[in-house]
């Protein structure tokens, strides 16, 4: 039916759903356009829906290049150097200004929730401390994982910092305090035959002994030396963990 429909009965018929929802549901005064998809392949304006109202999406931008966007009078637009957002608006309503748009990226939003980690505060104050900035995740061309489903590659063990001028590696010991859900993760299968927990176990005695075969100093910080709250995430007192990594490192001081 998608096919058949001419492109001004497809701007009515969603212009006629719009408007259906928005009248069937009044306490709601704006919506993200690609929710009324579903209702849009309901009355077969489309046959699917594809990557979240990439159809609808479609047919927005043809009109956005005609100028045309006013033939969906309930048609919203927030626009950024890098992405253009659609919206309906109930007739009379407002869209609110201060409505947040997300035009960060994955990478962005991956960066961000690592630089929030524990590890990675730790990891800035011994770069404080030892004045010295550290490569984290740091990997060695001689330290990898087992081989990999198909026997072919293996993967590069990362260790968490190294001081280069230092020769000096920082791991963190095993955090023994887990969640349901964490220790669920440790009893599952790897391509290798063992569980998580166990290859972590293994993967750890091997980062030890390579960095010892390799004359690379070792540093292994655990977190139970530092201050937690329930949900057994560091405090962060700087103060108090500036002196606990101070001894751990002294000999480095």
């Amino acid at each position: 039916m998608e096919r058949s429909l001419k492109a001004e009965d497809k701007i009515a018929q969603i212009n006629k759903v719009v408007q259906a929802y928005f009248d069937n549901n009044s306490n709601i005064d704006w919506i993200p356009a690609k929710q009324i998809m579903p209702e849009l392949v309901k009355v077969g304006v489309f046959a699917k829906d594809q990557k979240k109202g990439l159809p609808l999406r479609k047919v927005l931008r043809d009109l956005d290049q005609k100028n045309a966007l006013d033939t969906i009078p309930l048609l919203h637009v927030e626009r950024t150097d890098k992405a253009i957002y659609w919206y309906f608006v109930k007739e009379g309503a407002k869209f609110p200004e201060n409505t947040a748009i997300s035009t960060v990226s994955k990478k962005e939003k991956a960066k961000t929730i690592r630089e929030n980690t524990d590890e990675f505060y730790i990891i800035s104050l011994c770069d404080e401390i030892l004045k010295q900035k550290a490569s984290r995740k740091h990997t060695f061309s001689w330290l990898f994982g087992d081989l990999h489903k198909k026997g072919k590659t293996r993967t590069l063990l990362p260790l968490a910092a190294f001081y280069e001028d230092l020769n000096l590696v920082i791991e963190f010991a095993d955090n023994k305090n887990k969640t349901e859900a964490q220790q669920a993760k440790l009893e599952a299968l790897t391509a290798s035959g063992v569980t998580r927990g166990v290859q972590i176990e293994k993967y750890n005695k091997r980062r030890k002994d390579m960095l010892a075969k390799k004359a690379i100093n070792l540093s292994v910080i655990d977190y139970s030396l530092f201050e937690t709250n329930n949900k057994n995430r560091l405090v962060r007192n700087k103060t108090e963990d500036v002196i606990v990594l101070k001894k751990i490192l002294k000999k480095y001081l």
